[in-house]
């Protein structure tokens, strides 16, 4: 899986699309409780019976879908 795009829904939830243009899942941003001013996301695949991922660094959510679209048990 090269190609992983997104597409901002709100301020606090985006769309997962796979190389050819399909809605795989989404991203969700969570205000982090423990450590005001901090976020973290969390990663969720449709079908996907691994379940959500969380990622706390927002550069890393690219990466992250990537690797789970790429060992997808589905996909």
């Amino acid at each position: 899986m090269d190609e992983v795009t997104f597409k901002r829904i709100t301020p606090h939830e985006s769309r997962i699309y796979d190389a050819d243009g399909d809605h795989v899942g989404d991203v969700y941003r969570h205000d982090d409780i423990l450590s005001p001013g901090q976020a973290f996301y969390v990663l969720h695949l449709f079908e996907d019976p691994r379940g959500p991922r969380r990622v706390h660094d927002r550069g890393r959510i690219r990466e992250t879908a990537r690797r789970l679209l790429a060992s997808h048990p589905l996909f």
